[in-house]
This record gives C-alpha cells, sequence and structure tokens, in this order.
C-alpha cells in the first residue's frame, strides 16, 4: 500500500519507493558531518505530488529535451517553465508540492535536512526557513557559481576519503549562504545565544579529555551550568545535533584516527573511545559513516 505523502521522512526514500523510482536514478549520501543527500534521475513524462519533507530540495536540471517543460504547485498557484540545463529551483522544506512534467531530463537534486541549515547558518538562520526560501520556488533561476558547486559536491560524494569530507562541508556552508542571499533575505538582529562560545568550548574541552569514559547528559549540563531541559534545548539549537547525537559523532571521529593507525584492535579501541562495547561501537560507526569498522579500514587501505 502506497504511504501518503505526508509520512515522509528523508526525500531520498520517497524517492526510491514512490511512482519515482520507475525513473533510473542514484543516490548518494554526504561523507562529511554536515548531512545531506543527493540523487541523480533520469526523468520521462509524469503527475506526481511530492511531500512536505524537513529538507530544502535543490533542482539542477543537467540536460533535458528541446520539448521539456516542468509545472509546479507549492501552495501559492501553479507556476511553468522550460527546462532548460542551469536553469534551478528549490522546494523549501515543510511544503507540499505538486507537479507536471512533459519530455525527458536529467536532474541532480541536492536535499539539506533543516538541522543541517540551521547548524550552517547559526543565529543568522532564518525563524521560517519555508517562508525564506519560497521565492527560489517561483520561477526557475539561473547563476554562475551554484552549478559548479553543486556537481562538485556530487564528485565528493563519490570516495568518502578524508579530503572530500572537509571539500564537502565547506562546499554545503557556501551553497547554503549562498542560496539565502540570492532569496533576498536581509540582515537582522542577532537572536539571543543560549548556548555562547564560553560554554561550548568548555564543553568540548571536557569532552576531549573524558571522550575514554561513560559521559551523560547530566555531567554535560553541569559542565555548561545549565539545567539539564535548558542545556539539551540550548545545544540542540546552537550545534544542530542533539548531545547524544553529537557525543557519538565525537567518539566515532576518535576512533577514525585511531583505526589509521592500525595498532590495535577494536574491542581497544572501543574502550579508548568511550563505547559501551564493540559491538555498540560497530553499530555507533555504522550508522554515522555507512560502514563497520573494519570495512571502512579496510576500504581506506584500498584507495
Amino acid at each position: 500500500m502506497m504511504r501518503q505523502v505526508d509520512d515522509w521522512v528523508r526525500y531520498a526514500d520517497f524517492y526510491r519507493k514512490s511512482p519515482y523510482s520507475i525513473f533510473p536514478q542514484e543516490h548518494r549520501d554526504s561523507p562529511g558531518r554536515l548531512n545531506f543527500h543527493m540523487i541523480t534521475v533520469e526523468q520521462g513524462d509524469h503527475e506526481f505530488v511530492d511531500p512536505s519533507v524537513p529538507e530544502t530540495v535543490v533542482a539542477l536540471p543537467l540536460s533535458a529535451s528541446p520539448d521539456n517543460t516542468w509545472a509546479w504547485d507549492m501552495g501559492n498557484g501553479w507556476h511553468r517553465d522550460a527546462a532548460a540545463p542551469g536553469r534551478m529551483l528549490v522546494l523549501p522544506a515543510d511544503n507540499t508540492s505538486r507537479w507536471k512534467v512533459t519530455g525527458t531530463r536529467r536532474l541532480l537534486l541536492l536535499t539539506i535536512p533543516s538541522p543541517t541549515v540551521r547548524r550552517i547558518l547559526g543565529p543568522a538562520a532564518p525563524d521560517r526557513l519555508t517562508e525564506a526560501f519560497l521565492p527560489l520556488a517561483e520561477s526557475t533561476w539561473e547563476d554562475t557559481f551554484l552549478p559548479h558547486l553543486m556537481t562538485r559536491l556530487w564528485d565528493g560524494t563519490a570516495k568518502g576519503h578524508i579530503t572530500d569530507r572537509l571539500l564537502v562541508d565547506g562546499a554545503l556552508t557556501t551553497l547554503v549562504a549562498h542560496l539565502l542571499q540570492l532569496a533576498g533575505s536581509r540582515d537582522r538582529p542577532m537572536k539571543y545565544v543560549s548556548l555562547p562560545n564560553w560554554r561550548l568550548k568548555r564543553i568540548f574541552e571536557y569532552v576531549e579529555s573524558h571522550l575514554h569514559e561513560e559521559i551523560d547528559i547530566v555531567a554535560l549540563a553541569e559542565v555548561a551550568g545549565l539545567s539539564v531541559r535548558h542545556f539539551a534545548r540550548a545545544f540542540s539549537e546552537e550545534v544542530g545535533e542533539t548531545p547524544h547525537r553529537w557525543l557519538m559523532g565525537q567518539r566515532t571521529e576518535r576512533a577514525i584516527h585511531l583505526l589509521k593507525a592500525d595498532d590495535m584492535p577494536l574491542s581497544e579501541i572501543a574502550t579508548a573511545c568511550g563505547f559501551s562495547s564493540q559491538s555498540h561501537f560497530t553499530k555507533v560507526f555504522r550508522q554515522i559513516t555507512g560502514e563497520t569498522p573494519k570495512r571502512w579500514f579496510n576500504a581506506t587501505k584500498v584507495g
């Protein structure tokens, strides 16, 4: 039974399992610390409804037949344009859209979760991301910079080497800031920062020196000098991740450094990085990198 359009959490999952699945497509996840997803797809004629998901989707036609057109309605009436290569469009987060497409085209899609956008922009993030990006959804538009950045992001997701991870994080940061500028956002007063840099620095230094130990949210809140409830909310707002997920990322980063040394068994690495067991280490490592520690290690050596 087909799921309702409002049941989806990730646009990529919808794309794989919805009527779009009839079109040849390739998916890639971010190899870096900033979460995003990319899709290339060969589309033909269709009339589909895309779900409301907590992701901003950037669409870039790479090629198109001469008769290719697309029409879309994102809640403010129908718009229509030719799907010319290089003419981009944004699908704002949390917004259902209807589509009518004729002809064939090859699209490159970038999906950026809202927490990633807020993590990049920090205090400069608009309160309502949907409304902030709506100007880029009213018609297709050209930009001399973004298509090159999009294709470079796609290339950077292929291997996941350390240089690729650094590159895609920087490229995505630049892309999000550029999109916000294009959307016409104006400077506004900085909002109150509930977890300023000095508190964050104190937390980061504590975790760095105690990463091999068990660390819970109570300890982190005490280091920050805040209540557990206040700390959890403030940390997520400023860092873009929950304290637990961020901590698992720190443990995994240290594990990666130890794996590169190639002289410690996995059980010892798990203990050194504060994981409760080797199986816990493997589970978290797979969740964050997409591979088990052993497979990641073997792929790195081959690469």
